[in-house]
């Protein structure tokens, strides 16, 4: 992982924004590790934050939760199987969100408000 805050560090000046960057490229001494293992690292960190994404819709509100938990008393199927299809759906919903993300699409006050919901 500082592998690759080190990449990013020595790459900072590539931003959408900064058109005045003075160069385009970095010298690979700059670099920590092999410029291989580092494409495999950061391949690695991306799949771990998508998989962090999706997985944000098994977060369920406190009353949902307990509910499922037994909590609360018995669990009636109807509603447990109810709670769990909104979870699915929003688990599909993410992935999906995920799936038509595009990195290199420079951010507008309409594409973050899409970010932020």
């Amino acid at each position: 992982m500082d592998d690759i805050d080190a990449v990013i560090k020595a790459a900072k000046h590539f931003k959408y924004e900064d058109s005045e960057a003075s160069y385009a490229f970095n010298r690979i001494s700059d670099l920590p590790e092999s410029k291989s293992k580092l494409k495999r690292a950061i391949k690695e960190r991306i799949q771990l934050l998508c998989a962090s994404y999706i997985s944000l819709a098994s977060f369920l509100p406190d009353e949902d939760a307990e509910y499922l938990l037994g909590l609360h008393g018995e669990q009636k199927k109807k509603r447990s199987i109810k709670i769990l299809m909104r979870m699915m759906k929003e688990m599909d919903k993410f992935e999906k969100e995920i799936r038509n993300f595009d990195p290199f699409e420079l951010p507008t006050p309409t594409t973050r408000d899409t970010l932020d919901s």
